[in-house]
């Protein structure tokens, strides 16, 4: 996956920055829709010493599946999701049990209505080894590992990357787009002149991965056990089920922890065991947020724009929306079907999504192993949020985007959303809309954008078709996902067989801009109206709801100026 001086590219449509979970998943959302690019990473092997984020969620699960790699990551996950499902809260691996937590972080052996993909408990390594491996299959995708980009500088038509390789070697390379996946730690951001903005928390922490063959406990399988001990409080879980574990110990610095591992984890497992150290990782919980997300032809993607603490497991699952909402607006912008202006909708719409995600682990932060009572109703009240969040997961919405139907606007057959909140940047994670008795999808719901005091409960998901949502999920008949028939560009879903002129007039129009526009009708009983059409984007969202497909404006929803606009201007 190295490129060498023969074969090196010097131009690419895309230069990734980084491959960590962000860029790699940029690549994946760009390969998929035939777009080149050059990921720059450099490290060259993923070294499981560290194993970082082990959460991949249900949203990102779906995105996987999309990219045909979501069963390659089951099977590469050390733990089946049949193996638990379950979050244990214990006074030590040894002793009593206090509460658990069942179905934690959306993990389920059950087919769910409201997700075509389960969580997955899977460490970061593993996650970046299958992609890398997916990106070898992706023509036009080129990864170079060992590589590290140090500067860049703009210009009207594209971006000139300084790049250099492990031995020394430093060569140039020309992008139209830039993604600045490299971190909380690279150079992207200060090199379009953005800076994080937020705050540190004073506690330090401390983690430690262990060999352990021989431990096991009482309490059962648990992806998680929380331990609430007098002595030592933290959590440990299985990395695998041949003996490698994890720990984090809340409160402890780096070289009492470094000094004093083997007691510490003793303390969690509540006797003495036989165990190796393999690594530990002294940490501090950062809320930090870029106070912009891009310059012109440069955009932050993952943890170069926002920085949160763990509690959760959303921040990694939050790169990957970034790189997905970004990756699939430049690759129609790239096939010539969008306007560039799509792309000044990254920012408004993942801003207030990742301003809820750090608040969400920040609040979850409130509430730490040391912090918890060994009282079940207690720990259930305080922790319920961190370990049953698809509200927060699933439920933002786009709504106040400039590519998404204004919140104003009455569409046919709905009721009227609640006027969008006053702040500054679209898009937030909230709630609307509710399932009717007949199990039909309700309308209701207020819009509201972030930096609203409205604080939506993060722990109910309830599906709704208001512009800017995710599209709701349905299993089909044949035992296939609705999103399973979505096309890869715009798809029209809703009673297209009878839809009349105004379906054909909505086609003729993606006709002639060149818009790909797939037409999907929803099975009887899937919970979507019959009366109404719904233009789903790329990445599952809605952009328009209408009844009448004649009354979507799908070049607002490209980037175009829209009909209202042009009327305007005419």
């Amino acid at each position: 996956m190295t490129a060498t001086g023969a074969t090196r590219a010097c131009s690419t449509a895309v230069l990734v920055a980084g491959g960590g979970p962000a860029g790699l998943a940029a690549a994946a959302e760009l390969g998929s829709r035939g777009i080149g690019c050059v990921v720059i990473e450099p490290r060259g092997e993923v070294s499981h010493l560290r194993p970082r984020a082990k959460t991949t969620s249900v949203r990102t699960m779906e995105h996987f599946r999309r990219w045909g790699v979501a069963d390659a990551l089951r099977a590469a996950a050390p733990l089946p999701v049949a193996w638990s499902q379950r979050v244990t809260f214990c006074e030590s691996l040894s002793g009593r049990r206090i509460t658990d937590f069942e179905n934690a972080f959306g993990l389920t052996t059950e087919r769910d209505d409201r997700f075509a993909e389960a969580g997955q408990q899977v460490p970061q390594p593993v996650v970046e080894e299958v992609l890398r491996e997916h990106l070898r299959c992706l023509p036009g995708v080129e990864v170079r590992l060992g590589h590290a980009v140090t500067a860049l500088s703009q210009d009207a038509d594209g971006v000139t990357v300084t790049v250099h390789e492990r031995g020394g070697n430093c060569y140039d390379v020309r992008a139209r787009f830039v993604l600045g996946c490299d971190g909380a730690g690279g150079v992207v951001r200060g090199k379009i002149g953005a800076a994080y903005a937020g705050r540190s928390d004073p506690r330090p922490n401390f983690n430690v991965v262990f060999r352990a063959p021989s431990l096991d406990t009482h309490l059962g399988p648990a992806v998680q056990y929380w331990v609430l001990g007098p002595a030592v409080s933290g959590l440990l879980g299985r990395l695998d089920l041949s003996g490698t574990w994890w720990a984090i110990i809340p409160g402890i610095g780096a070289a009492y922890g470094a000094a004093h591992a083997s007691g510490l984890i003793t303390g969690l497992v509540g006797r003495p065991f036989e165990h190796q150290i393999v690594a530990s990782d002294p940490w501090t919980a950062r809320m930090l947020i870029a106070d912009r997300f891009a310059d012109r032809r440069v955009f932050l993607v993952g943890e170069s724009a926002h920085v949160n603490p763990p509690w959760g497991g959303h921040g990694f699952n939050a790169c990957v929306g970034d790189a997905v909402n970004i990756a699939w607006k430049i690759a129609a912008v790239e096939q010539g079907w969008a306007s560039a202006r799509l792309l000044d909708s990254y920012e408004a719409e993942r801003r207030g999504v990742i301003e809820q995600t750090v608040a969400s682990a920040e609040a979850n932060m409130r509430s730490l192993a040391g912090d918890l009572l060994p009282d079940a109703q207690a720990v259930q009240r305080a922790k319920r949020a961190e370990f049953h969040s698809l509200g927060l997961v699933l439920g933002y919405s786009y709504a106040g985007s400039p590519v998404v139907q204004p919140v104003g606007g009455r569409p046919a057959g709905g009721s009227r959303p609640g006027q969008a909140g006053s702040a500054r940047h679209a898009g937030s994670a909230r709630q609307a809309g509710s399932i009717d008795q007949a199990g039909s999808i309700d309308q209701a719901g207020s819009a509201r954008q972030a930096g609203s005091t409205e604080q939506a409960d993060s722990t109910i998901y309830t599906p709704t078709t208001e512009p800017g949502a995710r599209l709701p999920h349905q299993w089909l008949p044949d035992g296939s996902s609705l999103y399973d028939r979505l096309g890869t560009g715009f798809t029209l879903v809703g009673g297209v067989r009878d839809g009349g002129p105004g379906v054909a007039s909505l086609a003729d129009r993606a006709r002639r801009r060149g818009i790909p526009l797939s037409l999907v009708e929803p099975p009887p009983r899937s919970g979507l109206r019959r009366d109404e059409f719904l233009l789903v984007r790329p990445d599952q969202h809605i952009a328009w709801r209408a009844g009448d497909a004649a009354d979507i404006d799908i070049d607002l929803a490209a980037g175009f100026p829209g009909r209202a606009t042009l009327t305007a201007t005419s």
